[in-house]
């Protein structure tokens, strides 16, 4: 079979002219690896924000029913069905997380009151609340859980809330979705 001379040509003149336009290309160790540097989450500004319950409010509007292994889930009108999906599933983004253990009523009250505020300003879009199941509570109804039932299905700012994974805390915890200002 007779082979053609002008390919064996072209193919050798286009190989010489690559090797000479490669000729001052130096080659990379395959372990170097450029790393980007993280950017810093941007910091917003704090505004002046009030929440808007009262601890009259709360108690007008107490349920204390809810029991250690019950589910929770709350939503106002105008959230989106993909959304409280991603909620119910923990498949947000948690941006920060708080711990109740421990506290009293009072104590926890206030703190949340002051978490809300502290997230809301910061433009904080999910956040976890560990309230604890009160097993040891009386008659099997946790204080703790029942205040975080409250307080958030009061409290403008909160869109939607749903008990967490079992990673994450189960019934002991809620996911809280925030609205954003």
């Amino acid at each position: 079979m007779p082979e053609d001379k002008n390919k064996d040509l072209s193919s050798d003149e286009d190989y010489l002219l690559f090797r000479e336009s490669m000729r001052d290309v130096k080659t990379l160790v395959k372990n170097e690896r450029y790393i980007f540097a993280e950017k810093p989450k941007p910091k917003p500004v704090k505004k002046n924000l009030v929440i808007e319950t009262s601890p009259t409010d709360l108690f007008t509007q107490e349920t204390n029913t809810i029991e250690s292994n019950e589910v929770l889930f709350f939503t106002r009108n105008g959230v989106q069905h993909k959304t409280l999906k991603q909620l119910k599933r923990g498949n947000l983004i948690i941006d920060e997380k708080i711990d109740l253990h421990g506290l009293t009523q009072q104590e926890a009250y206030q703190l949340l009151l002051e978490f809300l505020v502290e997230q809301t300003s910061q433009c904080h879009r999910c956040i976890l609340i560990v309230h604890g199941k009160g097993i040891g509570s009386l008659n099997n109804r946790p204080v703790l859980k029942n205040l975080v039932y409250n307080l958030l299905k009061n409290e403008p700012s909160v869109l939607a809330f749903s008990s967490a994974q079992p990673r994450d805390g189960g019934t002991g915890a809620v996911y809280v979705l925030l609205k954003s200002i």
